[in-house]
């Protein structure tokens, strides 16, 4: 029986790992090595969209998972991970490093698993979806990605392009304060701060705006 329970559990030794891949939308925020070793040997994948909080000196403050597919312990396992790295800082426009809140989604999988195909799919959704008479190239839509400046009452200041190639249709975009709702962000002391953000809207030539239900 001793005998018998030796060689099982040299068999079960030998037992590959499974591959895991790391696909963040931000390079180098999780890494495969960095992948929970649990979960990695029970084929756990899940993609998270997270807010990560980030200070003038790189240093993230908090993070929370804003919306989850696949194994919720691994999506917070996420968060987790992106808190002891350093980033760089956000800046205003006049150089001036700024407090940041990220929105940013981490995808972690094992091919092969009931979950990676979702997944592996799993993108950011806009903030907000907006039309327009026509885009460039006749597109029927384009995600334009905006960097905002809050201040602490939450009031957008100010409002630009990510990628300079969309700043036609971004600063057209950034005249519908509307469109935006950001929140209030507080200190380690509870006091109202000013903040960088990142946001993304969709937006659809005229005739090709999605009917809302």
């Amino acid at each position: 029986m001793a005998l018998l329970f030796v060689l099982a559990a040299a068999a079960a030794a030998t037992q590959p790992v499974p591959t895991g891949i790391a696909d963040p939308d931000i390079k180098g925020m999780v890494t495969q090595s960095e992948y929970p070793a649990d979960a990695l040997a029970r084929g756990k994948s899940a993609a998270a969209a997270i807010e990560i909080r980030v200070d003038t000196e790189g240093r993230p403050q908090g993070c929370s998972v804003v919306r989850a597919i696949g194994d919720a312990s691994l999506a917070k396992d996420i968060c987790k991970i992106t808190l002891k790295k350093r980033y760089n800082p956000a800046r205003l426009r006049d150089g001036t490093p700024a407090f940041a809140v990220v929105t940013t989604m981490v995808r972690l999988y094992v091919p092969g698993t009931p979950d990676a195909q979702a997944v592996a799919a799993a993108r950011l959704e806009p903030a907000n979806v907006v039309k327009v008479a026509s885009l460039r190239g006749g597109a029927s839509s384009e995600d334009v990605g905006l960097v905002i400046a809050v201040d602490p009452s939450a009031r957008v200041v100010q409002c630009g392009p990510k990628a300079e190639e969309q700043r036609t249709i971004a600063e057209a975009i950034c005249e519908k304060p509307d469109l935006f709702h950001p929140s209030v962000v507080t200190d380690a002391k509870g006091a109202a701060m000013p903040y960088i953000a990142e946001t993304t809207v969709r937006v659809f030539a005229a005739a090709d705006t999605p009917s809302r239900p």
